[in-house]
């Protein structure tokens, strides 16, 4: 029944009953919409992962990095980002029921809600590593796979790339934009 009505809204989406401008199949997930709207996009996320209370968005993109697509599935979305440094999916952000922290460390996290941990496999040409934010119903990847020279700068502009929407925002803005006849979670998923 919850995937019965989670596809019923995205078809509302896609026929433009809850965006009142032109969106594009697979359209940046960003934190922010224009007034009236939904991005597609995080609909998109929030319906393959149910269980997630928080959602990765872009924030913004670093000069020489490139949003290069979504790619949703049951169970998990991923966000891949290109760079003109590093190259092709040099930032992958992965969004999932849970991660394998095996070999991780924690760390302090800037994110009240969230455990953050991380973990280093790669240094000796340029930088692989990930870096994990958990949280309740999910968790939240950013895999670098970063093939320049320089490591600290790509590594940090990317993460500053990456924020976090709330389920409860995206469910307010659904319920907003559609006049409350919609909501993100229509089986009471959001809390």
């Amino acid at each position: 029944m919850r995937r019965v009505a989670a596809l019923a809204l995205l078809a509302l989406v896609a026929t433009g009953c809850v965006s009142t401008g032109p969106v594009q199949v697979g359209q940046q997930p960003t934190c922010t919409s224009p007034a009236g709207t939904v991005r597609r996009g995080m609909l998109i996320m929030a319906q393959a992962v149910p269980g997630a209370q928080w959602l990765p968005c872009i924030r913004s993109i670093p000069p020489g990095w490139s949003f290069a697509e979504i790619r949703p599935r049951n169970g998990a979305a991923s966000l891949f980002f290109n760079s003109d440094r590093d190259g092709a999916h040099a930032l992958t952000v992965l969004l999932r029921p849970s991660c394998d922290l095996t070999g991780a460390t924690e760390v302090p996290s800037e994110q009240p809600e969230m455990r953050r941990y991380e973990r280093v496999t790669r240094v000796s040409t340029g930088y692989g590593g990930e870096r994990h934010y958990a949280f309740a119903g999910g968790c939240v990847t950013l895999r670098f796979d970063l093939r320049g020279g320089t490591r600290g700068e790509p590594v940090a502009a990317a993460a500053e790339s990456i924020a976090f929407l709330s389920r409860r925002n995206l469910d307010a803005a659904v319920r907003q934009v559609s006049g409350d006849r919609l909501r993100l979670d229509p089986t009471g998923g959001s809390p």
